[in-house]
This record gives C-alpha cells, structure tokens and sequence, in this order.
C-alpha cells in the first residue's frame, strides 16, 4: 500500500512540473504582455510571501469552498441519479427509449446557451448551480454505467437462470458487480467535468466562488487574483481526480480485476 501511494504521489508531483514548465513556456512562446500573464513564481508570492498574501490567501480560500460546495453536491447527485436511472433502463428498455431520446437533446445544447433559462427556472442559488453540475456529469455518467450493466455475458445469465435465478437475480449477482469499473470510471471522469459546470455557473449566473470571482477580476484588471484563482481550482481538481483514481485502483485490485 505505501509503494502504491508514493508511486502514485510521485506521478502526481510529476504532473505538477510538468504542468508548471508547460504553463511557463507558453507565456514566453507566445509572448504574453506581462502585465495580464503570471509566471508560477508570480503566484507564489501573491499568495504566499507579498504583503497582504494572508487577506489573499482568505479570499481564495472563501471562494473556494464555495466553488467545492457547488461541484460537490451537484457532482454527487449526478452520479447517483445516473447509477439510479441505469439500473432502471437495464430493467426497462422502454423507460430508456422514452427518456434518453430527451436527455440526449438537453446535452447538446451547449451549456452557455442553458445557464441563462436555467437560472431564469431555478434562480441564482444553489439549487440552480447544482442543477447545471447535474446537466454535466449525469449524461456520460449514465451512458458509461448503463454500458457496464449491459456487459454481462449471455453465457453467465444463462447460468444464472439455469439454476434458477430470475432477471432480478442476473441483475444483482452478475450486472451490478460488473458494472463497478464504469462506475467508478464515471466518478473519476466526473470530477473536472463538475468543477467545470460549477464554474460556468458562477461566472454566468451567481458570481459567487472563483467562476464569479475570475470575472470579476479579469473585469477590473484584478490578474493576480485571476491566475491565482485559476491555479488553486485547477490544482485542488488535479488532487480530487488523484484520490478516486487511487480509489478506483484499489476497489477493481480487490475484486482482481488489475494485476
């Protein structure tokens, strides 16, 4: 377990420098005014060593929790609702040619164009950020879950009802089991997908966490806070996305599905 973790630390910390340099090099390639690019040295010291760097570490910290908040319940209740509603569709064909045709319609309007109605339906709150964040992970979470239940082999269900078990049975002792790994692909996938609709949320709809935030700042030349923000939320989903792929890992190499 301790070499598994550090491998994974130290992959993670690879990323990270990577990332860094990549993000240094464009700046230079392509010639960004300094005035609006920040180098990863630049964000260090607003955040860490400049005068002020606690009040604006305070203000990033508040936005977010906030951005967290909005990602979390939304990306939540989507994987739940799509792992409710494959089981459903495994069950009933007829449900899935009834709804999907409809939430196929709803995802390929592009969520720009949504966000506006959505909060005009829902207000300018939670329950509108959350219905948005829902609206991103639910769709592919669902069509991944579903294609899992779907694995089963005729060979295990035939051996399933030849010693007597029902559809029910087949279901729950074959389907369900074998649909963990698209399950839990579907979490980890999720993850920078919810972020990302939280995000688009605040900054068209709530202007609250570091969506609204980055807004606000790129609109009065706030560009310090603007990076700084973008690099604390990309950071925190980098780590997010890190400890359900660990997660993941040892969930499918305690059923023996990795070697």
């Amino acid at each position: 377990m301790t070499t598994f973790l550090l491998k994974r630390i130290g992959t993670l910390l690879a990323a990270v420098v990577i990332a860094l340099a990549i993000w240094s090099l464009v700046l230079v390639v392509f010639d960004v005014n300094p005035l609006i690019g920040r180098q990863p040295w630049q964000v260090f010291d607003w955040l860490v060593t400049a005068d002020g760097a606690a009040e604006n570490r305070e203000l990033i910290g508040s936005n977010l929790l906030v951005t967290l908040r909005d990602a979390g319940i939304g990306y939540l209740v989507g994987l739940v609702a799509a792992f409710l509603l494959a089981v459903i569709f495994c069950i009933s064909p007829v449900a899935e040619r009834i709804v999907m045709p409809t939430a196929m319609v709803l995802r390929s309007i592009p969520l720009v164009v949504m966000t506006p109605l959505i909060t005009l339906i829902f207000g300018r709150d939670l329950v509108g950020v959350t219905v948005i964040v829902i609206i991103v992970v639910f769709l592919p979470a669902l069509a991944n879950i579903l294609f899992g239940l779907r694995s089963v082999t005729g060979e295990h269900r035939d051996l399933v009802l030849a010693y007597g078990g029902s559809s029910w049975t087949v279901l729950r002792k074959v389907a369900l089991p074998a649909a963990i790994p698209a399950t839990l692909a579907s979490a980890r996938v999720s993850v920078p997908s919810a972020v990302t609709g939280a995000m688009i949320a605040e900054w068209l709809s709530t202007g609250e966490g570091l969506g609204g935030a980055i807004s606000r700042a790129a609109g009065s030349f706030g560009y310090d806070q603007m990076w700084a923000s973008a690099i604390v939320i990309a950071a925190v989903t980098m780590i997010a996305y890190a400890i359900v792929s660990v997660a993941d890992t040892l969930v499918l190499e305690r059923m023996g599905q990795l070697s």
